[in-house]
């Protein structure tokens, strides 16, 4: 989850070992109507495939993904040869909307032996801009959509939106620098573009530096039209984007995404930071931030000495890392020897292993021991990172007998990792279980899902909100991993994998970003009157998770980064006293997908207290 430089090939290679996997675990299987791994036996030859994607089962319930019959029928009608399009254009205007989608999709799927269906896939997205039309559409990648992606920008799919070719892609481009966008569009056309930032950056970002430059020219900075900012807004460390939020924000937030290739913009950003608009300013700083430019620290730092920026004036430093070298490592001391709660001591800590600085070294030794969970696991992180790789003479001994003897299943896990890393030594996993204990068999007990790409707790999109619910208005809601409704806002989480995520709020006229890109949010759950996201990754090095506590003092919303969990969360439950307990496991995805969950694997059941602490449970449920 951390540097993007070598992710890309790590993410090709996640998604080639599930695509094959996948597909061998049930080729030699006969289909199923509920089997999702493989449709190759489902239909033979065009007319059996337009028959089966004409089989309808019940009532439509509006379900965003097409039933298996669909699916399957579009999936092989894909592979067959031109003659096939007319009947899919005629079902296009099928009277059930699962007809339409199948038919879209499997156009979508033929890909260039499609271009002769492109007139009637426009009139079918004119006529349901919502509906599949658009896949179609975006897998031809022909200029020609231009127009009507512009024209139904706001009720088309999110998701599909993400996947436009470099054709159609600069069309959101267009969107960004129209002057006439509305304050939706906008925020619309920015979560988009910052979550394709891997895609086309050679073109993009010149051109955002262009148009932030142009933003930036104007006497007075522009908002969207038709809103209108009557007072000065309350300050916030965190991106806000509401009727006061310039056009420049948005501009600055979409090359934040761009990280490396973006610190081209830094000058940019930071004339962005100067003009002090405090809508502004913390987008500015965040893309300074991604960009590990210098320039950010000073302002870091002084969110740093702000209680309600400490959260993410600790993210920000492990951002920056050794940039942030030694400025902040006093206030980082100060920090781990005086914070209040565990989480702030704890991410200090972290942070200075980012940073890097040996003076940081004794401190970071004490703290193995510091009566706090999280920080004692903290402590270990920072000492096993990268940047003190110099001193392992000195730290391989601590490690080890942190592996053998410490109470903290997260501290012993980064020590072996560190032990990897630092003394170049495979060590074992000391403590594996049966994965089938840590799924009780009690009513309303814990379910484990597995996906191609992952193992996660309840694993799946969350129920359409109620008529009237906050969360029934968020665009894209659909393609949510996390929908829930706090009062009159809605907290709302996009989940992709090793592709990252974002966590935001939305109120009437407002989105707040608390997260993104690296955020894994995979379900909400109330403890002891706090509410608390479980994030969450299973990838080809282990699992990974973390709980984030949301929260909002004086109108304004935060996201705390408050737990580590000793692997990726697998279920979870409320015990008797309202305590959180989460069963994780460390396999790595490689060995869940090529064999099965059930067997013997790394893996903790904790108990999470209402302080944060972290407490292993014991099979027989002590602790």
């Amino acid at each position: 989850m951390e540097g993007g430089g070598k992710s890309g090939r790590h993410r090709w290679v996640a998604g080639l070992v599930c695509m094959v996997v996948a597909l061998s675990l049930g080729c030699s299987r006969r289909w199923k109507r509920e089997d999702t791994r493989t449709w190759e036996s489902c239909c033979e030859g065009a007319d059996a495939c337009l028959a089966l994607l004409q089989e309808l089962h019940g009532p439509d319930t509006g379900e965003k993904w097409l039933p298996p019959e669909q699916a399957c029928a579009a999936w092989k009608l894909g592979q067959v040869g031109e003659d096939v399009v007319p009947h899919l254009i005629l079902l296009l205007r099928h009277a059930d909307r699962r007809v339409r989608g199948g038919a879209a999709q499997a156009l979508a799927n033929m890909e260039e032996k499609a271009k002769g269906a492109l007139p009637a896939l426009l009139r079918a997205y004119e006529r349901e801009p919502g509906g599949m039309a658009l896949h179609a559409l975006s897998s031809l990648d022909d200029e020609r959509a231009a127009p009507a992606i512009v024209r139904h920008l706001l009720e088309s799919p999110t998701s599909t939106l993400e996947h436009l070719g470099p054709t159609l892609a600069p069309v959101l481009l267009d969107v960004l620098e129209n002057p006439e966008s509305s304050w939706e569009e906008l925020v619309l056309v920015r979560y988009v573009l910052a979550r394709r930032a891997s895609a086309y950056t050679e073109t993009s970002v010149p051109r955002l530096r262009t148009l932030l430059a142009r933003e930036l020219a104007e006497p007075t900075l522009r908002r969207p039209p038709g809103t209108s900012c009557p007072s000065a807004p309350v300050p916030s460390c965190e991106a806000i984007f509401d009727g006061c939020t310039p056009r420049a924000a948005y501009v600055a937030s979409v090359l934040a995404a761009y990280a490396r290739r973006g610190a081209e913009a830094a000058p940019e950003a930071l004339q962005a930071l100067q003009r002090a608009d405090v809508r502004l300013t913390p987008v500015a700083l965040q893309a300074l931030v991604a960009f590990e430019s210098p320039a950010a620290v000073p302002e870091v730092l002084h969110q740093l000495a702000v209680p309600e920026c400490h959260a993410r004036a600790l993210t920000s430093l492990a951002s920056l890392g050794d940039v942030a070298r030694p400025a902040a490592t006093v206030p980082l001391l100060w920090l781990l020897a005086t914070g209040k709660e565990g989480w702030v001591r704890a991410r200090a800590a972290e942070a200075l292993g980012r940073v890097g600085d040996a003076a940081a070294l004794e401190a970071l030794r004490q703290a193995v021991d510091a009566p706090h969970s999280e920080v004692q696991a903290a402590a270990v992180y920072a000492l096993g990172s990268y940047a003190f790789r110099a001193h392992a003479e000195e730290l391989v001994p601590l490690l080890q007998r942190v592996v053998t003897t410490h109470a903290s299943p997260v501290a012993r896990s980064h020590a072996r990792l560190a032990l990897q890393g630092l003394a170049e030594q495979e060590v074992r996993h000391a403590e594996s279980i049966d994965c089938a204990r840590i799924i009780p068999g009690r009513s309303g007990g814990w379910t484990l899902r597995e996906g191609h790409t992952s193992v996660q707790l309840h694993w799946g999109k969350p129920k359409a909100p109620p008529r009237g619910s906050p969360c029934a208005a968020v665009r894209g809601g659909d393609s949510a991993s996390v929908l829930e409704a706090m009062g009159e806002a809605c907290l709302v989480g996009w989940d992709d994998g090793e592709f990252g995520g974002a966590l935001e709020v939305h109120e009437a006229g407002r989105v707040t970003v608390l997260e993104e890109p690296q955020a894994n949010p995979l379900r909400v759950v109330r403890m002891h009157g706090a509410l608390v996201v479980v994030e969450g990754l299973a990838h080809m090095y282990g699992g990974a998770g973390r709980l984030v506590r949301v929260d909002s003092s004086e109108g304004r919303w935060r996201a705390t980064p408050w737990v580590t969990l000793p692997g990726a969360p697998m279920a979870y439950a409320l015990d008797g006293g309202g305590d959180l307990v989460v069963g994780t496991t460390n396999q790595r995805l490689d060995a869940v997908v090529c064999g099965r969950a059930g067997t013997t694997a790394p893996a903790h059941v904790v108990r999470v207290t209402e302080g944060g602490r972290l407490v292993p449970v014991e099979p027989d449920g002590r602790h």
